[in-house]
Protein backbone atom coordinates (compact mmCIF):
# COMPACT_ATOMS: atom_id res chain seq x y z
CA UNK A 1 0.00 0.00 0.00
CA UNK A 2 1.74 3.06 -1.33
CA UNK A 3 -0.95 5.93 -1.34
CA UNK A 4 -4.35 6.78 0.22
CA UNK A 5 -6.26 9.46 -0.01
CA UNK A 6 -8.19 10.71 2.88
CA UNK A 7 -11.18 12.94 2.74
CA UNK A 8 -11.52 14.75 6.04
CA UNK A 9 -14.12 15.47 8.31
CA UNK A 10 -15.72 19.18 8.52
CA UNK A 11 -13.39 20.84 11.28
CA UNK A 12 -14.46 20.03 14.85
CA UNK A 13 -15.35 16.92 14.22
CA UNK A 14 -13.23 14.00 15.36
CA UNK A 15 -11.32 13.45 11.88
CA UNK A 16 -12.06 9.13 12.24
CA UNK A 17 -10.91 9.00 8.81
CA UNK A 18 -7.56 10.44 9.38
CA UNK A 19 -7.00 8.56 12.49
CA UNK A 20 -7.72 5.29 10.28
CA UNK A 21 -5.14 6.53 7.56
CA UNK A 22 -2.77 7.47 9.63
CA UNK A 23 -2.62 3.64 11.48
CA UNK A 24 -1.96 2.68 7.98
CA UNK A 25 0.50 4.42 6.76
CA UNK A 26 2.14 3.67 9.70
CA UNK A 27 2.50 0.37 9.43
CA UNK A 28 2.76 0.08 5.76
CA UNK A 29 4.50 3.09 4.65
CA UNK A 30 2.03 4.86 2.59
CA UNK A 31 1.91 8.71 1.79
CA UNK A 32 -1.27 10.08 2.16
CA UNK A 33 -3.39 12.74 0.54
CA UNK A 34 -5.91 14.91 2.84
CA UNK A 35 -8.54 16.49 0.78
CA UNK A 36 -11.01 18.76 2.37
CA UNK A 37 -13.90 19.76 0.55
CA UNK A 38 -15.67 23.43 1.10
CA UNK A 39 -18.27 24.91 -0.94
CA UNK A 40 -21.18 28.08 -0.77
CA UNK A 41 -23.81 26.87 -3.31
CA UNK A 42 -25.07 30.97 -3.07
CA UNK A 43 -21.66 31.30 -5.50
CA UNK A 44 -22.88 29.76 -8.16
CA UNK A 45 -25.87 31.88 -8.71
CA UNK A 46 -25.38 34.26 -11.57
CA UNK A 47 -27.27 37.02 -10.05
CA UNK A 48 -25.07 36.79 -6.63
CA UNK A 49 -21.61 35.51 -7.50
CA UNK A 50 -20.06 39.05 -7.27
CA UNK A 51 -21.40 39.86 -3.95
CA UNK A 52 -20.06 36.19 -2.80
CA UNK A 53 -16.45 36.23 -4.66
CA UNK A 54 -15.26 37.83 -1.31
CA UNK A 55 -17.19 35.45 1.09
CA UNK A 56 -15.72 32.30 -1.22
CA UNK A 57 -12.19 33.61 -0.87
CA UNK A 58 -12.68 33.63 3.00
CA UNK A 59 -13.98 30.57 3.52
CA UNK A 60 -11.64 28.92 1.73
CA UNK A 61 -8.78 31.23 3.78
CA UNK A 62 -10.28 29.92 7.10
CA UNK A 63 -9.81 26.52 5.68
CA UNK A 64 -6.79 26.80 4.37
CA UNK A 65 -5.67 27.95 8.20
CA UNK A 66 -7.50 24.60 9.40
CA UNK A 67 -5.90 22.86 7.38
CA UNK A 68 -2.33 24.04 8.15
CA UNK A 69 -3.15 23.50 11.88
CA UNK A 70 -3.99 20.26 11.62
CA UNK A 71 -0.60 19.44 9.93
CA UNK A 72 1.02 20.29 12.97
CA UNK A 73 -1.53 18.27 14.98
CA UNK A 74 -0.85 15.06 13.25
CA UNK A 75 2.24 13.81 12.34
CA UNK A 76 2.02 12.72 8.26
CA UNK A 77 4.18 10.11 6.91
CA UNK A 78 6.88 11.68 4.79
CA UNK A 79 5.86 12.90 1.21
CA UNK A 80 2.19 13.42 2.53
CA UNK A 81 0.23 16.31 0.96
CA UNK A 82 -2.61 18.16 1.82
CA UNK A 83 -5.32 20.78 -0.32
CA UNK A 84 -8.53 22.73 0.50
CA UNK A 85 -10.79 21.42 -2.53
CA UNK A 86 -13.61 24.22 -3.55
CA UNK A 87 -16.22 21.64 -5.00
CA UNK A 88 -19.77 21.04 -5.24
CA UNK A 89 -19.27 17.51 -5.50
CA UNK A 90 -17.20 15.10 -3.45
CA UNK A 91 -17.94 12.00 -5.39
CA UNK A 92 -17.40 13.51 -8.50
CA UNK A 93 -14.49 14.83 -7.71
CA UNK A 94 -12.90 11.75 -6.27
CA UNK A 95 -13.31 9.80 -9.68
CA UNK A 96 -11.57 12.74 -11.07
CA UNK A 97 -8.27 12.90 -8.99
CA UNK A 98 -8.46 8.81 -8.95
CA UNK A 99 -8.48 9.12 -12.90
CA UNK A 100 -5.13 10.94 -12.42
CA UNK A 101 -3.38 9.80 -9.24
CA UNK A 102 -2.64 6.27 -8.43
CA UNK A 103 -4.54 5.38 -5.08
CA UNK A 104 -4.44 2.46 -3.46
CA UNK A 105 -7.33 3.19 -0.92
CA UNK A 106 -10.06 6.20 0.01
CA UNK A 107 -10.70 6.82 3.75
CA UNK A 108 -13.73 8.56 4.65
CA UNK A 109 -15.78 9.07 7.84
CA UNK A 110 -19.04 7.28 7.41
CA UNK A 111 -22.47 9.23 7.61
CA UNK A 112 -24.14 7.09 9.85
CA UNK A 113 -27.04 9.37 10.90
CA UNK A 114 -28.48 10.05 7.83
CA UNK A 115 -29.72 8.57 4.18
CA UNK A 116 -30.61 4.86 3.06
CA UNK A 117 -29.56 2.36 4.55
CA UNK A 118 -28.07 4.07 7.90
CA UNK A 119 -25.56 5.84 4.99
CA UNK A 120 -25.33 9.61 3.56
CA UNK A 121 -25.96 10.07 -0.16
CA UNK A 122 -22.56 10.75 -0.71
CA UNK A 123 -21.40 7.77 0.74
CA UNK A 124 -23.71 5.86 -1.01
CA UNK A 125 -22.25 7.48 -4.16
CA UNK A 126 -18.78 6.20 -3.53
CA UNK A 127 -19.97 3.09 -2.92
CA UNK A 128 -20.94 2.63 -6.15
CA UNK A 129 -18.83 4.27 -8.24
CA UNK A 130 -15.43 4.34 -6.99
CA UNK A 131 -13.13 1.86 -8.97
CA UNK A 132 -10.29 1.86 -5.52
CA UNK A 133 -11.30 0.47 -2.23
CA UNK A 134 -13.27 2.78 0.07
CA UNK A 135 -12.97 2.58 3.86
CA UNK A 136 -16.38 3.80 5.61
CA UNK A 137 -15.27 4.70 9.23
CA UNK A 138 -17.26 5.21 12.00
CA UNK A 139 -16.59 5.47 15.87
CA UNK A 140 -16.44 2.11 17.36
CA UNK A 141 -14.97 2.84 21.12
CA UNK A 142 -16.90 -0.74 21.73
CA UNK A 143 -14.10 -2.59 19.36
CA UNK A 144 -12.27 -5.13 21.83
CA UNK A 145 -10.09 -6.99 19.52
CA UNK A 146 -8.18 -6.09 16.15
CA UNK A 147 -10.53 -8.62 13.96
CA UNK A 148 -11.17 -8.42 10.54
CA UNK A 149 -14.13 -9.99 9.07
CA UNK A 150 -14.42 -11.06 5.27
CA UNK A 151 -17.70 -11.37 3.93
CA UNK A 152 -18.18 -13.99 1.32
CA UNK A 153 -20.94 -14.77 -1.20
CA UNK A 154 -21.52 -18.43 -1.28
CA UNK A 155 -23.02 -18.49 -4.79
CA UNK A 156 -19.05 -19.83 -5.68
CA UNK A 157 -20.88 -21.53 -8.79
CA UNK A 158 -20.41 -18.31 -10.40
CA UNK A 159 -16.83 -17.32 -11.50
CA UNK A 160 -17.32 -13.75 -11.02
CA UNK A 161 -18.57 -14.32 -7.30
CA UNK A 162 -15.81 -16.38 -6.74
CA UNK A 163 -12.99 -13.62 -8.20
CA UNK A 164 -14.67 -10.65 -6.03
CA UNK A 165 -14.32 -13.29 -2.92
CA UNK A 166 -10.86 -13.68 -3.85
CA UNK A 167 -10.41 -9.73 -3.81
CA UNK A 168 -12.05 -9.91 -0.83
CA UNK A 169 -9.63 -12.38 0.60
CA UNK A 170 -6.49 -10.26 -0.77
CA UNK A 171 -7.62 -7.01 0.58
CA UNK A 172 -8.52 -8.74 4.04
CA UNK A 173 -5.34 -10.36 4.39
CA UNK A 174 -3.07 -7.25 3.28
CA UNK A 175 -4.99 -5.53 5.82
CA UNK A 176 -4.93 -8.12 8.46
CA UNK A 177 -0.94 -8.32 8.23
CA UNK A 178 -0.46 -4.28 8.10
CA UNK A 179 -2.69 -4.06 11.27
CA UNK A 180 -1.92 -7.14 12.96
CA UNK A 181 -5.36 -8.34 12.87
CA UNK A 182 -6.88 -11.69 12.65
CA UNK A 183 -8.80 -12.54 9.46
CA UNK A 184 -12.21 -14.33 9.44
CA UNK A 185 -14.55 -14.94 6.61
CA UNK A 186 -18.33 -15.15 6.85
CA UNK A 187 -20.85 -16.64 4.28
CA UNK A 188 -24.11 -16.85 5.10
CA UNK A 189 -27.24 -18.87 2.94
CA UNK A 190 -30.67 -17.05 3.07
CA UNK A 191 -32.90 -19.52 3.14
CA UNK A 192 -35.74 -19.96 5.97
CA UNK A 193 -34.98 -21.81 9.12
CA UNK A 194 -37.52 -24.58 8.52
CA UNK A 195 -35.32 -25.20 5.34
CA UNK A 196 -32.09 -24.84 7.12
CA UNK A 197 -33.48 -27.61 9.25
CA UNK A 198 -34.03 -30.51 6.63
CA UNK A 199 -31.25 -33.35 6.82
CA UNK A 200 -31.05 -32.95 2.69
CA UNK A 201 -30.44 -29.12 3.24
CA UNK A 202 -27.81 -29.99 5.85
CA UNK A 203 -25.46 -32.31 3.70
CA UNK A 204 -26.02 -29.95 0.54
CA UNK A 205 -24.20 -27.27 2.67
CA UNK A 206 -22.22 -29.41 3.98
CA UNK A 207 -20.40 -29.83 0.49
CA UNK A 208 -20.82 -25.78 -0.10
CA UNK A 209 -18.80 -25.37 3.32
CA UNK A 210 -16.22 -27.41 2.17
CA UNK A 211 -16.33 -25.31 -1.18
CA UNK A 212 -16.21 -22.22 0.55
CA UNK A 213 -13.22 -23.41 2.54
CA UNK A 214 -11.56 -24.28 -1.19
CA UNK A 215 -12.04 -20.28 -2.21
CA UNK A 216 -10.27 -19.28 0.83
CA UNK A 217 -7.23 -21.72 0.29
CA UNK A 218 -7.21 -20.83 -2.99
CA UNK A 219 -6.12 -17.22 -2.16
CA UNK A 220 -3.23 -18.27 -0.19
CA UNK A 221 -4.64 -16.09 2.53
CA UNK A 222 -4.80 -16.93 6.06
CA UNK A 223 -8.51 -17.10 8.02
CA UNK A 224 -8.40 -18.17 11.78
CA UNK A 225 -11.83 -19.13 11.40
CA UNK A 226 -15.24 -19.37 8.66
CA UNK A 227 -18.39 -18.49 10.06
CA UNK A 228 -20.60 -20.24 8.13
CA UNK A 229 -24.35 -19.32 8.76
CA UNK A 230 -28.03 -19.47 7.46
CA UNK A 231 -30.84 -16.87 7.48
CA UNK A 232 -31.34 -13.41 6.35
CA UNK A 233 -27.89 -12.29 5.24
CA UNK A 234 -27.62 -8.85 6.81
CA UNK A 235 -28.78 -9.95 10.25
CA UNK A 236 -26.97 -13.23 10.46
CA UNK A 237 -23.55 -11.50 8.88
CA UNK A 238 -23.81 -8.32 11.29
CA UNK A 239 -24.39 -10.84 14.22
CA UNK A 240 -20.82 -12.42 13.50
CA UNK A 241 -19.45 -9.08 13.49
CA UNK A 242 -20.88 -7.77 16.63
CA UNK A 243 -20.60 -11.23 18.31
CA UNK A 244 -16.88 -11.34 17.92
CA UNK A 245 -16.17 -7.19 18.18
CA UNK A 246 -14.45 -6.82 15.10
CA UNK A 247 -12.84 -3.43 14.22
CA UNK A 248 -13.98 -3.94 10.25
CA UNK A 249 -15.91 -5.85 7.53
CA UNK A 250 -15.54 -6.60 4.03
CA UNK A 251 -17.96 -6.74 1.28
CA UNK A 252 -17.82 -7.27 -2.34
CA UNK A 253 -18.68 -4.97 -5.02
CA UNK A 254 -19.51 -5.37 -8.78
CA UNK A 255 -21.16 -8.62 -9.64
CA UNK A 256 -24.15 -7.43 -10.76
CA UNK A 257 -24.97 -4.53 -13.34
CA UNK A 258 -27.63 -1.60 -13.18
CA UNK A 259 -29.10 0.66 -10.35
CA UNK A 260 -30.47 -2.27 -8.32
CA UNK A 261 -27.21 -4.50 -8.12
CA UNK A 262 -24.01 -2.11 -7.45
CA UNK A 263 -22.61 -4.41 -5.05
CA UNK A 264 -23.81 -7.97 -4.51
CA UNK A 265 -27.53 -7.16 -5.37
CA UNK A 266 -29.81 -5.52 -2.59
CA UNK A 267 -28.53 -8.27 -0.26
CA UNK A 268 -24.58 -6.47 0.63
CA UNK A 269 -26.83 -3.32 0.57
CA UNK A 270 -28.91 -4.21 3.62
CA UNK A 271 -25.42 -5.59 4.98
CA UNK A 272 -23.74 -2.34 4.74
CA UNK A 273 -26.56 -0.75 5.71
CA UNK A 274 -27.35 -2.77 9.26
CA UNK A 275 -23.15 -2.55 10.17
CA UNK A 276 -22.08 -0.91 13.04
CA UNK A 277 -18.44 -1.01 12.58
CA UNK A 278 -15.48 -0.02 9.95
CA UNK A 279 -16.82 -1.13 6.82
CA UNK A 280 -14.54 -1.72 3.28
CA UNK A 281 -15.71 -1.58 0.37
CA UNK A 282 -13.95 -3.54 -2.54
CA UNK A 283 -14.52 -3.34 -6.27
Amino acid sequence: MQNILVILDKPKHEQIALQRALELAEKSGAKLHLVSFVYEPLASMPMLSSSMLNVSEELEKERGKWLQALQSEYSLPPGSTAEVIWHHDITYWTLEYLDDNPCDLVVKTAQKQFGRGGFGSIDWRLIESLPTALWLAVSTHWVKRDRIVAALDPAIDNPLHVELNQRVLSLGGTLSKLLDAELESVACVPVHSEVADLDKFREETGALLKAVDKVIADSGVNCSRTHFVTGKPAAEVNRVVDRNKARAILVGRGVRKGPKGFLLGNTAERILGRANTDVLIVP
